[in-house]
């Protein structure tokens, strides 16, 4: 059930997916993994500056935290105290709820999926090694350190790069964004893409108006409504 007023959909052909906190259940992991470089030198990761940060590319997040707190860290220094935090959580993560039946169910019809991730391949990769199986699904996976990538989130490169490797590559207005972060909404609409947008339950309401569509949760997604083929009653829960 939508939160938001209804509006009319258009219909797609392609779906991109934003993968922490969209597909994958890392958002809480990152926070710890913030925070525990943050503890040292007596700061609180607040959830007001967590948003100032979703979405954005690695580099670019953590000279915010170095400048916002004054640490007495180098930008690399800082990524590397994070990575080091990250890696030591994300080797085991979880799908969020919905996620891999809407995946093997639009796969089933051949709907071309990729994601548009503003993490690093190499972090990706981690995350994504206990769900290999759902991995041929996605016809690419463009990743914050794509070295084609110009800008990160909220500017619409990522998502422009991600429809232009489709091929045939579709018109922007044919794809479609499944995102948490208002910043990854922002992202997707300049690329003149719809977006359903599944934030967490503290993004203020106001900050979600411009979504297509706003959803709780993955598992209440009607792929109908823009086109897609709808859900059987029977489930799948098997690849391929």
């Amino acid at each position: 059930m939508s939160t938001t007023t209804p509006k009319c959909f258009q219909k797609v052909t392609h779906v991109i997916f934003d993968n922490d906190g969209t597909l994958m259940d890392t958002e809480n992991l990152y926070t710890e993994a913030v925070q525990d470089v943050l503890k040292p030198y007596g700061h609180t990761y607040t959830y007001e500056l967590k948003m100032r940060c979703m979405g954005m590319l690695a580099p670019k997040a953590a000279e915010m935290m170095v400048n916002e707190f004054n640490l007495p860290l180098t930008v690399p220094e800082y990524m590397a105290k994070f990575e080091a935090e990250v890696t030591r959580r994300m080797s085991n993560v979880a799908l969020m709820p919905g996620a891999r039946e809407l995946l093997l169910h639009l796969f089933e019809f051949r709907v071309p999926m990729a994601i548009a991730t503003s993490s690093f391949r190499k972090t990706f990769n981690l995350k994504a090694r206990p769900h290999c199986e759902l991995m041929p699904v996605f016809r690419h996976i463009v990743c914050g350190d794509d070295p084609d990538l110009k800008a990160g989130k909220p500017a619409p490169d990522i998502y422009l790069l991600a429809a232009s490797r489709f091929k045939p590559t579709p018109r922007p207005e044919c794809c479609l964004v499944l995102e948490d972060s208002p910043a990854g909404m922002r992202a997707g609409l300049d690329a003149g893409m719809q977006v359903v947008l599944i934030p967490d339950p503290r993004v203020p309401a106001e900050i979600t108006n411009d979504a297509t569509l706003v959803l709780r949760s993955m598992a209440e997604f009607q792929p109908e409504l823009f086109g897609l083929p709808e859900f059987d009653n029977i489930s799948k829960f098997t690849f391929g």
